[in-house]
């Protein structure tokens, strides 16, 4: 996994209001992902992006506004991700294995958002967690809608519940997530996903030659 943005430089240039702000968001998902959210202050902000402090507050006045505004692009990243998913006409579970993937990919792909993702979920004691816990219930949600559009489709078992397998669901994507930061196998790890979903839809092998590695992944862990 790619280590946090490097520092941006030849910033000092006069940029468009929009374009600094974008370019201050990017560098402040950076300091937080580097430095977690409890720590990352504007001063980090400005040293990445090559501005001076000030300019930092000009556009986040507080460190409450500077912490919402990362964490409403993280939360914006990952429901559009899960929004799009979703969307899909394919089976629900064909669809929530897709999802997996999808987000192991983003971890790769978007490593600050994915570290801003797992602190801000490992701060149970900060001011932010109601906020994370309600972001986590709008993933749950999407999930759970996709399971009992399954239900009614009869890709997913008619005795399922939903509410209950979704969040499960959301639950290993920790994991995975963990998983893919340390290296893991993205076969292993596809092979995991799936047996989470079959055993929790009741579903049968959702890839060509699924079912073979599906087992070989159980077999791995016996």
């Amino acid at each position: 996994m790619a280590g946090p943005a490097t520092v941006e430089r030849g910033t000092r240039k006069r940029m468009k209001p929009d374009e600094r702000r974008a370019q201050l968001l990017r560098c402040a998902l950076a300091q937080f992902a580097r430095r977690g959210i409890r720590r990352a202050v504007h001063a980090d902000v400005a040293r990445r992006a090559g501005v001076a402090v000030s300019t930092v507050f000009l556009y986040f006045p507080t460190r409450e506004a500077l912490l919402d505004a990362v964490l409403s692009e993280v939360e914006r990243f990952y429901g559009d991700l899960a929004k799009q998913v979703h969307a899909s006409d394919a089976t629900a579970p064909q669809v929530l294995l897709e999802h997996g993937r999808r987000f192991r990919a983003s971890i790769e792909s978007h490593p600050d958002h994915a570290l801003v993702l797992l602190n801000w979920g490992a701060n149970v004691r900060s001011k932010v967690w109601k906020r994370y816990l309600a972001f986590v219930a709008r993933m749950v949600a999407i999930h759970q809608s996709s399971i009992e559009r399954g239900m009614r489709e009869g890709s997913v078992d008619a005795s399922v519940d939903a509410e209950a397998a979704a969040r499960i669901i959301i639950g290993y994507a920790h994991m995975s997530a963990l998983l893919t930061i340390a290296d893991f196998d993205p076969v292993r790890a596809d092979g995991y996903s799936e047996i989470i979903i079959r055993s929790l839809l009741g579903s049968k092998p959702l890839r060509a030659g699924a079912s073979g590695r599906a087992q070989e992944a159980e077999g791995s862990t016996t």
